[in-house]
């Protein structure tokens, strides 16, 4: 796996780590995926998130209220969802452990670039955790599962932030956290320690960091992530009504995602629960 870490307006390389052998001058790749990515934007209006090249998979996740590129690359064999998946989870350690830099530098990543290097340390743990829960067959999906959850997670809050006004807004976002305290005082949740590091927060949304496969339950974790989603949409549609949210859902790529990913989501046995929790069957 190579990763970047990239100021998405100015191309800048915060952070770079490759668990590959490649021959490849970072600084010039650094250069390409922003070109590249600012090139999909402007030709096609939206963010690539996927191509193959080079004989690998690559893999792009944005984070515009950062002005942030996440970058990943691996083998083809790989599924897009696994890398995706780890990428998240890099972006959200990322941006947690830095949105004090970006703050206190007036919302700008320029800079002394070295107080980044400090998280190549986090990413070697995460590499190392990943490779020995790759090798565990029983729990090999799980970076499938996490990666929907989460993707399904960003296109609810992209809902909240485009789609409602500042009234309706603050109502949903009391009650989700009202929600995420309830379910997570459960009897049935409370007792699994990694569930800690599926946070919830008005300013920052929800954040999915630091799960320790090899440590946490697969099913308990499923089945939070399951009530909370389900929560959030029941949520949504008490506030703004069914039917607008229905439209919501199809404004915000909900039920394409959900459409492009029906073969993965049947083979996790996830497709009716999403069916059911979008489309109310």
């Amino acid at each position: 796996m190579i990763i970047w870490v990239l100021d998405s307006e100015s191309g800048i390389k915060l952070l770079y780590k490759s668990f590959l052998k490649t021959d490849a001058d970072e600084d010039i790749v650094s250069g390409f995926l922003t070109a590249f990515h600012h090139f999909s934007v402007e030709e096609f209006h939206q963010s690539l998130e996927s191509i193959e090249m080079g004989g690998l998979r690559w893999t792009y996740t944005l984070e515009p209220k950062f002005r942030l590129l996440f970058v990943a690359a691996d083998n083809k064999n790989i599924k897009t969802e696994i890398i995706k998946g780890k990428l998240n989870v890099i972006k959200n350690s990322f941006i947690k452990q830095f949105k004090s830099v970006w703050e206190k530098r007036g919302e700008t990543w320029d800079g002394d670039l070295n107080i980044f290097s400090p998280f190549l340390t986090t990413l070697e743990d995460y590499y190392h955790q990943w490779e020995e829960v790759e090798s565990v067959t029983q729990v090999a999906d799980f970076f499938d599962i996490l990666g929907i959850f989460q993707q399904i997670l960003i296109l609810l809050r992209n809902m909240v932030e485009k789609r409602m006004y500042s009234k309706s807004k603050t109502k949903i976002l009391d009650r989700i956290e009202e929600e995420y305290n309830r379910i997570s005082e459960k009897d049935e949740f409370k007792e699994q320690d990694e569930l800690n590091n599926i946070t919830f927060s008005k300013d920052s949304w929800f954040n999915l960091i630091d799960i320790n496969l090899i440590k946490c339950e697969k099913e308990i974790v499923i089945n939070f992530l399951k009530s909370m989603v389900k929560s959030v949409v029941r949520i949504l549609m008490e506030v703004k009504g069914r039917n607008n949210c229905l439209k919501y859902f199809s404004e915000e790529k909900v039920y394409g995602y959900l459409y492009n990913n029906m073969k993965l989501l049947k083979d996790l046995a996830l497709d009716m629960y999403f069916l059911e929790t979008f489309l109310i069957l």
